[in-house]
Formats: C-alpha cells, structure tokens, sequence
C-alpha cells in the first residue's frame, strides 16, 4: 500500500506539472554550443586579419594546452572562429574566453561578434576586460544579446590598443541550440541517463525550464510518457553503422617535433565532424574495399614534384592503406587537372570520382578559385554533391597557397564550417611551422611545391586522420545541413553527351577529333537541344585571348557565356549557361555572341 500511495503521489506531481508543460515553456536555453579547449587542434580557431594562430602547451588556463596569437600588427588582429552554426539574431547567450599576455603591463582585451546586417559588416562587444600581465582573466558575459536580423557571425578576441601577443583557452557558447536533438532534455547536445534525471526533476517540478528535445513523442507536451520513451530511447539506442577503430590513437605519439610539429598542428585549423571518416577508416580495418579520390588542380595532378610517387596524393593514399588497409583492399584515385576550378571539378566529379566509388574525398582548388559567385557557388556546389553520394563519402576541404599566403581560404572554409568538415590549411601549416617557402615547400615559382612540399601537405592528411581517431574527437552521425553559404543550386548537374541529348543539332558547329564542338566563323546557325531540368552548364576551352563568346537561350532569355578568361592557360572551364528555379522542358539553343573562336567540350543538365 505504500508503495501504491507512493505512485499515486509521484503521479499527481506528474500531472499536476506536466498540465503547463506545453511548447511554449521549452525554452531550449541550457545547450553547451561550444568548447574549445585546444587540447589536440586548433577547435577551428584561425588567424584574424595577419594573425597568426598556434595550439601549444607553453601556457593553460584549462587542461594542458590552449592558442597561441601572434604576428598582430593592428589591434584588431586576433583569433576568430565562424559562429554562423552556434549563434541565431535576436537569441541571448552566455559566451565566455579566458584570455592571458605576459607583456610586462596591463592590457584591455575584447571578446568581439563579427556580422552582416542590411548596412553591411558591423561589430559588437561581448565582453571587455583590463588583462594584467601574467594573469589569466576570463572575459565573460552571460546574457549577450545578438543583435536582431544579423547574420554571417564571427566570434574573436582582440585587444584595443596593445599588439602583444596574447593566449585564449576555455572559450564556451551556451544557449539555445539552432537545431533541436531528441532525447537531449538538459542542453548538453548529448542523450544519455543525465537528460532522464533531468527530466523526472522537471516533472517533479525541481527544474523550472527543459529542452524542446524532451518532446519525444511531438504532441507539444513534455509527460511522462516522453519519459519513459527517453528511459527506452537510452536502454535500446537505434543500431548504428560498426565504427570500431583498432588501435590506441589516444595515446599516439606524434613523431614530428619544434617547427615540424607546429606545422602539423597549425595544418588542422578544424576537424569537423568525425563520423563518417571513422566509418571508413574502420572499413578498410576490416578488409573491405576502400577508394580515396582527390580532386583539384595542378598541385593535386601532382605538379613540380619529380615523380607520381613523390606526389601528395601518392604519398597519403599510400600511408592510409599502409596504417588501416589489408592487403590490397585500399586504392587511390587521382583526378587532379592541371589550370581547373572547382567549376570544372563540379562538372567532371561524376566521371572521374563517383564512377571509381571513392569512400573518402579530398578537395584541393583553393589556389586555382577566384573569389567571384561564379566560383563560390561551383565549390560550394561540388562540396554538397559530394556528401549527398548513396555511399556517404567522407569529405574534407584542402586549402592550399600561394607563396605570399594569398589564395582562397578564407571564403572556402565558410563552406567547411557549414558542411562541419574538415580544413587542411596550407597557409596555416606555413605560418605556424616557419616554414621556408624556397628551402623547404617550393618549387621554384610562387604556387607549386616541390617534393618537400607535398611530403608536407601528405603529413597534414595523416595528421587529420590520427586526430579524426582520437576517442574525445569522435563524432555522431553526420547529417548534411539544409542551410547553404553561396548556393548549393547546381550540386544536381551532370555531363551528358552530345548524342544523348534530345533533340540535339549542331547547326553551324562542327564537331572536333576530341568529341568537342567548335565556333569559328562558319555560320551561326545555332546549336539546339531539348533538356528536362533547371539549366545548363558549359564545359570549355579558355584562354585569356583569342578566345569567343556565346549566347544561350532558353524561355525567351538569354545568358551571354565568354571563353575569354584568364588562369586556364588554354584548359578547362565552365560557366552557368542558364539557370531557372523550378524544373520543366526547355527548348536551349547555344550560339556565338561575337564571331569568335568557342571550343564546347559539353554540356551539363542542372536537374
């Protein structure tokens, strides 16, 4: 009977609580967005402005380790991290940084957002705080408001007027979660026994507030039937994919040292989700087959090094199935292509990576890129196809210089910040490890490496990997986010050819010994097709002179298409010839714009 009484009592608190736990109360406050403790990378942290950035262990506020900024010459030089993932305008959070400098006097130091609104860029402050030499401070605020209709968010530190160098360690972001986890009734992100005790508190009215992920069962209600669904959800988890991993990663030992292993460290400015290369990593531990692709320009193709095997892609490919293959069940692919972009690459991906079933990808077009849409949304494009392949490819971003640092990382690794993916950073690795661009990584001009170099790049990839397989870096199942960067629009595009397109007819164009369609001044009856998609995309010959313009037709619209671009030295590149929002028969028909000399090497279908 007590035991009766007990129940019935534990019920009516049940009832009398969860009878005002509808939606509106989940006010999904608690999560821990961030921790960036900067114990075995760089927690995606880079350099703001000409700041360099370091993991190290010379000094901690938490752990063993935390970032070290250096290299400022204006004060709003720092370490900055993309927040467009953690942070929603117009939420309140609590964001912290425990910041330290040992120059000798006190020094103000700020923890700043970064954002776009409808004026443009603008800056705000979270916290502000006078640092004493030798002293590790915390800049905190708990109740940072961000501003209403922002978007594009960078969280850095900085100072006001000082250029020391200076530490950030324990950087945290807590508040409401952009997306919400069922199960995670306490905010940690994570489901396990804690969010069921928390949950039966909140029943029991000792928690006044819970995550909407407490709502297993979607009726806006938190019960006690969302309890005991969680208790079932934690004693019998849905099976996932066997992602065992043999080997002690925990405790490996890396073998550089000094500026070696600086350069390792610096090379990883983010890690990303780690789900699906443990997945294939395991893979190849069992035996079974395992592709790497890479895919990029001439660096890629293997450029300056002596020979194929010198090259990165050999390099790493071999240590991979060295390290996790058995026998010969790992294979590599390259599909570099020397003067290509990532307009090329999204076009040719289905062909030369898809069609060989690469389990892991690397993309590497940060020097041959430009930093217009036109590239922006092909790279971006190219990122989103590959993680959308039925096999569930690892995907990881390889952004590479030029010998003054200059190239296109900055725009690219908003895209891995998007997609969680990993960034190899070449630009980084340098700064971080001293490296000499002559002595140690060139080749002799100002882009390519030579073998020294593309050692180092295949270190960079091994050095992803041992993290990757670190217990404390592993990851849940990775899901491909909705929200794009540039636009994703033309992810869905592949190379169809000539004589499979309906209707097709090639009217004044005459058809060349490599398969290719060619403009030069012999009519311009146009070439015309009948297409079921979106749009279409060009594949070409370009050169910086010389070379003609088209126009493309569809729908009584017409898109003008030049051939005359510079960095192809007389190779591939692509452009959009027409794009519409909704799919549907279109009627295209491609003709030259100015008499000039067009090479069309094919035609892709946006679908």
């Amino acid at each position: 009977m007590k035991l009766k009484k007990g129940t019935a009592l534990l019920l009516s608190l049940l009832t009398a609580c969860a009878a005002a736990s509808s939606m509106p109360s989940l006010t999904g406050s608690a999560a821990k967005l961030l921790t960036a403790e900067f114990e075995t990378t760089n927690d995606s942290f880079t350099g703001r402005g000409g700041a360099s950035v370091q993991w190290t262990s010379d000094q901690a506020y938490q752990g063993e380790c935390s970032l070290f900024v250096s290299e400022r010459t204006a004060v709003w030089h720092g370490a900055s991290r993309d927040a467009a993932s953690l942070l929603t305008s117009g939420n309140t959070y609590a964001l912290s940084a425990a910041v330290y400098q040992e120059s000798g006097e006190p020094v103000e130091m700020k923890f700043s957002l970064q954002f776009t609104d409808s004026s443009g860029t603008d800056y705000s402050q979270i916290a502000l705080e006078t640092v004493e030499s030798g002293k590790w401070t915390v800049l905190s605020n708990p109740a940072y408001e961000v501003p209403a209709d922002a978007t594009d968010f960078s969280i850095y530190v900085e100072t006001t007027e000082s250029l020391t160098d200076f530490y950030v360690d324990s950087v945290t972001v807590n508040g409401a979660p952009a997306s919400i986890k069922k199960g995670d009734a306490n905010g940690d992100l994570a489901v396990d026994s804690a969010d069921a005790v928390y949950l039966a508190k909140y029943l029991t009215c000792q928690e006044a507030e819970i995550e909407p992920g407490a709502d297993l069962d979607g009726d806006e209600l938190v019960t006690a039937a969302d309890l005991s669904l969680l208790k079932n959800l934690i004693l019998f988890p849905p099976a996932k994919p066997q992602t065992e991993i043999i080997g002690d990663w925990d405790n490996y030992q890396e073998k550089a040292s000094g500026n070696d292993l600086k350069a390792l460290q610096g090379s990883l400015v983010r890690l990303g989700n780690t789900a699906r290369i443990r997945e294939k990593i395991a893979k190849a531990q069992r035996g079974e087959k395992v592709t790497i692709g890479y895919i990029g320009g001439s660096i890629t193709e293997g450029g300056s090094s002596t020979s194929p095997d010198k090259s990165f892609v050999s390099i790493s490919g071999n240590y991979f199935k060295n390290t996790f293959g058995s026998g010969n069940n790992v294979s590599f692919v390259n599909a570099g292509k020397a003067g290509t972009s990532s307009v090329v690459g999204n076009m040719r991906v289905d062909n030369d990576i898809f069609a060989k079933g690469c389990d892991i990808i690397f993309i590497e077009f940060a020097v041959n890129d430009q930093g217009s849409d036109r590239f922006q949304k092909s790279y971006e494009a190219l990122v989103k196809k590959c993680l959308m392949q039925e096999n569930e490819p690892a995907v990881a971003l390889i952004t590479l210089c030029q010998k003054d640092y200059s190239g296109n990382e900055d725009w690219m690794k908003k895209v891995g910040d998007n997609y969680d993916l990993p960034v190899i950073s070449g630009r980084n690795a340098l700064k971080s490890g001293g490296v000499n661009w002559d002595a140690q990584y060139g080749s002799g001009d100002n882009i390519h490496p030579g073998n020294g170099g593309h050692q180092m790049i295949a270190d960079w990839i091994g050095y992803y990997y041992r993290q990757a397989l670190r217990s404390e870096n592993a990851s849940d199942a990775y899901t491909i986010p909705d929200k794009e960067v540039f636009g994703a629009e033309y992810a869905n595009n592949h190379l169809v050819d000539f004589s499979k397109l309906q209707n097709f007819n090639a009217g004044s164009w005459t058809r060349g010994g490599d398969g290719s369609y060619n403009y030069s001044k012999n009519g311009n009856t146009p070439m015309t097709f009948t297409i079921e998609g979106k749009g279409v995309l060009l594949l070409f010959k370009s050169n910086s002179s010389g070379m003609g313009a088209v126009n493309v037709s569809a729908n009584g619209k017409t898109n003008k298409v030049s051939s005359n671009l510079q960095w192809t030295w007389g190779g591939q590149d692509g452009d959009v010839g027409y794009y519409q929002p909704n799919s549907e028969k279109l009627e295209i028909s491609i003709s030259s714009a100015d008499g000039g000399t067009f090479v069309l090497y094919g035609i892709a279908v946006i679908s």
